[in-house]
């Protein structure tokens, strides 16, 4: 599963439902927001994996993650541990958090509060993906570097990918 298969599955999923009335705002408005800060907390991932400080801990937290159930995305949504996301956001995006916040509401509409509760909310679920993801494609390979493979599903997300991603999404 790569990470378009999974934005996608959070927009069509009924997750986008649960984020809209767990937070009491509309769905045109969240799914902006879903749209912007997913491709934002990936490049955050592949900024943990790009750092020799990092790295290992990121692994850890995705193998961490892994073992959550998100079959079920809105009941993982429903679920879902805000507290740890907010420190997963923190991790992912540090002193940006409140930069890209703030472009995300320019979109969406959403006051910034509201986007990095957003963000808290399908972080812990982005985690829980990838871990799994991560997981089967090393057992797939044969290899047990979870690393390289991490490092292969993010080594794709950058600018021009990020904006395809959005396009199909946004069909």
């Amino acid at each position: 599963m790569d990470m378009e298969t999974i934005m996608k599955m959070m927009l069509q999923s009924g997750a986008l439902d649960q984020v809209t009335n767990m937070l009491g705002v509309d769905e045109k408005g969240a799914q902006s927001a879903i749209e912007t800060v997913m491709p934002m907390l990936l490049k955050g991932m592949q900024s943990q994996m790009k750092s020799e400080d990092t790295k290992y801990g990121f692994l850890q937290a995705l193998n961490d993650h892994s073992k959550q159930d998100t079959k079920d995305l809105k009941k993982a949504v429903k679920n879902v541990d805000v507290d740890d996301g907010y420190k997963i956001v923190k991790h992912l995006l540090g002193a940006e958090e409140e930069e890209l916040a703030a472009k995300a509401k320019k979109k969406s509409g959403l006051d910034t509060k509201t986007i990095i509760k957003i963000m808290a909310i399908l972080a812990p679920i982005l985690m829980s993906k990838m871990g799994q993801t991560a997981k089967t494609e090393t057992a797939k390979a044969g290899s047990g570097d979870m690393m390289k493979v991490v490092g292969g599903l993010l080594d794709g997300v950058d600018a021009k990918d990020v904006v395809n991603l959005l396009g199909v999404l946004m069909k």
